[in-house]
């Protein structure tokens, strides 16, 4: 049993209708209604009740998104009945501090899994205040934990609240991710479990040392047939299947204890190698069998040979000093040189100005 939160919305009956009918423009699922019933409305119609909290949102002029939608499901092994699942509705908006808020509760048939959807409206209706959303999600999490264990269901843990029960558990993709994959994005992967990416971490570990270089690591994962490759703004380990990001991997101190030279770099200086097309080919190539090491080490010595031509090049490169419009050209000297300002119109400054700047 799990809570999921949806965005909340200003607009009650946009929410109404597709509890009833789904998505604009689609047919809804003949079974998608199985029930509904409300809480603190004189109504169970959708329509009407979304009227009904609309206007009582209305006490609250300061109040944003009051619409609040979230989801309770069940495992799709557990059939639980009209009955228990109502209950569980209850006791969660119970032990929410939701019980004297309107809400709007409607169990689906529409999918393999049992679930049910409440339409919450977060103004209360006597004292115009608002239901603060912050941590909402951990409170739900507790409280599906709670009542998992009193009605006897099975309990699905959120990684992040409950990193001693997920420690061992795959990471499935979240609905952004399993969204994109539906339209041909290479996003549908399991993430390692902690434990997994540890162990990992410790086997790398175990073939680096002080003096590895961060080539030397990209050969070591590659040794196991794997890639290091970009994820958002982070880095991570994987193949096509699955992945595990490279923080995870705990690569800070060495099996041996020796201090690292590989501690994670920033993306700023995350490896230029990394932004070789050539080396990023390479890596998807093996992440599928089309590549095996030695294509990417001819990939890497090309890039190493690139970046030397590069900083080569830098060197050389003249440097342009803070506050002047000209660039100037420092010899290697070790002297520091401090330009001085001339003022806007090249005369020489005057007796009192001169006194001034003393």
């Amino acid at each position: 049993m799990l809570a999921k939160i949806a965005p909340a919305s200003n607009d009650f009956h946009a929410l109404a209708r597709y509890l009833v009918r789904g998505k604009p423009g689609s047919t809804p699922h003949p079974d998608r209604v199985a029930w509904t019933f409300s809480q603190n409305l004189p109504t169970d119609d959708p329509d009407l009740a979304a009227t009904y909290m609309q206007a009582t949102a209305q006490l609250s002029q300061r109040t944003r998104r009051a619409a609040y939608h979230f989801m309770i499901a069940w495992h799709e092994r557990e059939r639980p009945d009209a009955e228990l699942m109502q209950a569980v509705a209850r006791r969660t908006l119970v032990l929410a501090g939701l019980a004297e808020h309107q809400a709007l509760v409607m169990g689906h048939g529409d999918k393999p899994h049992r679930h049910l959807h409440i339409l919450l409206n977060r103004v209360h209706p006597d004292t115009g205040r608002a239901w603060k959303t912050s941590q909402d999600f951990a409170r739900f999490d507790r409280i599906m934990r709670l009542l998992s264990e009193e009605y006897g269901c099975t309990y699905t843990p959120a990684h992040v609240f409950n990193p001693d029960i997920t420690d061992a558990t795959p990471k499935k993709p979240n609905s952004r991710a399993t969204y994109a994959a539906k339209h041909g994005a290479p996003t549908n992967r399991l993430q390692w479990s902690k434990a997994s990416a540890r162990g990992f971490g410790r086997t790398l570990s175990e073939n680096l040392t002080p003096s590895s270089t961060w080539d030397d690591l990209v050969m070591a994962i590659a040794d196991h047939g794997l890639a290091l490759e970009r994820k958002g703004k982070g880095l991570v380990v994987g193949n096509a299947d699955s992945y595990a990001t490279f923080s995870s991997l705990g690569l800070n101190i060495t099996a041996k204890g020796h201090p690292r030279l590989l501690r994670h770099r920033s993306h700023a200086s995350a490896p230029s190698i990394l932004s070789v097309d050539g080396i990023d080919i390479v890596r998807a190539l093996m992440g599928f069998g089309l590549a095996d090491r030695d294509d990417l080490i001819r990939a890497v010595n090309d890039a190493k040979h690139e970046r030397a031509a590069h900083r080569k090049q830098r060197q050389h490169a003249p440097r342009r000093l803070a506050g002047l419009g000209t660039s100037l050209t420092i010899p290697q000297t070790g002297l520091m040189v401090t330009p001085h300002r001339s003022n806007s119109t090249d005369r020489p400054l005057s007796n009192a100005a001169a006194r001034s700047r003393r």
